[in-house]
């Protein structure tokens, strides 16, 4: 009775983050991350509280049971993962990180506007714990988050070529959808986009559901404006291919799905043609040339004439042996391409190469990505300077901007630079995370996902609706490359991280 509770106000709140928090907005876009964070904090602090009460009277009851039977251990170690331990000393990790820093008052709830203190993490370890214990793996769960995520995408779309569905106190091109702007909602886009995708990918049913789903991520992708999403797409459309060369049906099928790419970019190029004046955003960007060159048209026959070919004449792979040297290939290429635009921006950044010169893309410096190497370049020199203990252990959850604002050599580059605009993280979620938790947290961080991941992919075989679990772990970091963590990517994270705990238990 008491596990059917703590699963009923599980799935309730797993609903509540899923279908309505996306959603959630006051006074329009007006200081949308504090209201963000508020809906989310309350909302988890008191699923936190009434999950914790069942929790703890599960646990009791347990240990209850094993003294009755007078069992040598109190604890079933063989129910702890090496997932929860890593989450345990992370959680640990971020304490003493709070507790050392030199700004708690800003540590404990975070800079204002982001709110990625010790609270919130906290809150997202303790949320992991009660889901992967509590929640039993209801399906309706993922359709809500499907359903929600594509009427977010959808809205995207159609806020981008000015047909506003749901009215705002303010309207800016550099706001989308409901949920802040362009990097906010491409967080949002990078953690959920890849479960319906996968879903058309490995599963047999609902096909067209899913398809449709996948062409309104892509058009919203197409649509945001920002360049950041090409290394989501990169990571997505690398993972997925991995995983599809198992099965011919996959691979070919993969195939389709690069034709449903290419046809989201013509969808939205032929909206262009029927709006012109509708489009409101820079269209000095990739994703604005990609939608308005027949580039798209070109992979998307291509991709279409591949999954012809290989469902007429490929009968997959003979033996295992041929699956790896696949997978060799494909990492060659990987590294190769890694080493070549390495090289090429090393040496246009060093001696400049002609035609090359200047170009953002291809130059490391301050300009580079839109002004993120002024910002990684800012995270690498506060680092640098770091004392041993907070380079182990950082200045704080969420304290990049103050420790930063507080080293007058630092502060006077960033003031140069940024103006008034304040700095808040080096839109690299790592290099932020090392000067906010230190080298411990960091890697007690990447550690936990990592491991999740591996154990996804090995379970996928069995499982294939596991994959979209890794596929979306690995699209988050990818794009966090140049971004950030936020109320509305990370807190999913670690959702799907308990959701997929507890699905591995098979409970």
């Amino acid at each position: 009775m008491v596990k059917r509770a703590g699963n009923l106000f599980a799935t309730a709140y797993l609903l509540l983050i899923f279908g309505v928090y996306p959603f959630y907005m006051k006074e329009g876009y007006v200081e949308i991350g504090e209201a963000k964070f508020k809906f989310f904090i309350y909302a988890s602090l008191a699923a936190l509280v009434i999950l914790g009460l069942i929790g703890a009277i599960c646990l009791g009851q347990a240990l209850f049971r094993r003294i009755r039977n007078k069992e040598a251990y109190l604890i079933d170690w063989k129910a702890v993962s090496a997932i929860d331990l890593l989450v345990m000393l992370y959680a640990t990790e971020l304490f003493v990180s709070y507790a050392f820093s030199d700004f708690r008052e800003e540590a404990l709830w975070g800079t204002e506007g982001w709110y990625m203190g010790l609270v919130l993490l906290l809150t997202l370890c303790g949320l992991y714990f009660l889901i992967s214990r509590l929640w039993e793996g209801e399906r309706l769960v993922w359709y809500v988050g499907l359903a929600a995520s594509a009427i977010v995408f959808l809205l995207g779309v159609v806020d981008r070529f000015s047909l506003y569905l749901i009215s705002l106190e303010i309207r800016d091109p550099a706001f989308i959808s409901t949920l802040g702007n362009i990097n906010w909602f491409c967080g949002y886009l990078t953690i959920w986009a890849p479960v319906g995708i996968c879903l058309f990918l490995f599963q047999k049913k609902r096909r067209k559901l899913y398809g449709a789903y996948a062409v309104i991520a892509f058009m919203a992708g197409f649509c945001q404006g920002g360049s950041s999403i090409f290394l989501f797409w990169g990571a997505l459309f690398f993972v997925l291919l991995w995983i599809a060369i198992k099965k011919k049906e996959w691979t070919t099928d993969y195939f389709l799905l690069l034709t449903l790419w290419s046809l989201s970019a013509q969808l939205v190029r032929l909206i262009r043609l029927i709006v012109p004046e509708g489009y409101n955003y820079d269209k000095n960007n990739l994703c604005s040339y990609l939608t308005d060159s027949n580039t798209t048209l070109f992979i998307g026959a291509a991709a279409l004439c591949a999954y012809f070919l290989l469902q007429l004449k490929w009968k997959g792979y003979r033996n295992k042996k041929q699956q790896e040297n696949a997978h060799k290939i494909m990492l060659l290429l990987l590294l190769g391409g890694i080493i070549c635009y390495l090289t090429v921006i090393g040496i246009n950044t060093w001696k400049g190469i002609p035609g090359l010169e200047g170009r953002n893309s291809l130059t490391f410096d301050r300009e580079w990505g839109n002004g993120r190497g002024a910002a990684i370049y800012s995270g690498l020199q506060i680092y640098s300077q770091m004392p041993i203990f907070q380079k182990l252990f950082g200045a704080g959850p969420d304290c990049f901007s103050v420790y930063a604002y507080s080293l007058p050599e630092v502060a006077g580059e960033l003031r140069d630079y940024f103006g008034a605009n304040r700095l808040t993280n080096t839109h690299n979620e790592l290099l932020t995370a090392l000067i906010n938790t230190g080298a411990a947290g960091t890697c007690l961080f990447i550690s936990i996902f990592i491991l999740f991941i591996k154990k996804c992919m090995k379970q996928g075989a069995q499982n294939p609706e596991r994959y979209a679990l890794a596929v979306c772990t690995i699209c988050y970091f990818a794009h966090n490359m140049v971004s950030f963590a936020q109320v509305l990517n990370l807190p999913f994270l670690f959702l799907f991280l308990g959701m997929g705990e507890r699905r591995r238990k098979g409970s």
